[in-house]
């Protein structure tokens, strides 16, 4: 229909897989991004989308102390990951934008921001996803309590 031609879907596969569901389909909603933070404990995985909060860091969930650990880490990938801080967000919203198309409902799209991000640009990064269109941003996430941590811990 109208809307696959106005996202590009001209191909023939698409083509094809248009006719099949002309008339509906079972389960219609077929991707989901999972995992969450408490089902990826479970599962030794990262949580969703988001990148690495950490390269290693100790999560507490009902009372216990989890070690966490990025994947696949070793003495040869440790210089290859960049933490979820250390990411220009654009490239979040950018790639949110690029998965959206393919995505029946909303994901849960996080920006991890740091002390130098002004209103600006974090306004700038909210119109980006729209007009990218993503449906939401979830949460904004900001290292200010690290911060004041380490300055209290400086005097």
């Amino acid at each position: 229909g109208e809307y696959f031609k106005l996202r590009g879907y001209e191909s023939a596969n698409w083509k094809r897989l248009s006719a099949k569901v002309a008339c509906g389909m079972r389960n219609s909603y077929l991707l989901a991004i999972a995992p969450t933070s408490s089902t990826s404990i479970i599962a030794g995985t990262t949580a969703g989308i988001d990148p690495v909060m950490n390269k290693f860091f100790l999560e507490e969930k009902k009372g216990s102390i989890i070690p966490r650990v990025a994947p696949e880490l070793s003495d040869k990938t440790f210089w290859m990951y960049k933490t979820a801080h250390q990411i220009e967000q654009e490239w979040v919203v950018d790639a949110a934008g690029v998965r959206q198309r393919h995505l029946d409902q909303s994901q849960s799209v996080n920006l991890f921001i740091t002390h130098d991000y002004s209103f600006r640009r974090i306004l700038d990064l909210y119109i980006r996803a729209w007009e990218k269109g993503v449906k939401t941003l979830y949460y904004v996430r900001s290292r200010s309590l690290e911060v004041e941590e380490c300055e209290s811990c400086a005097s």
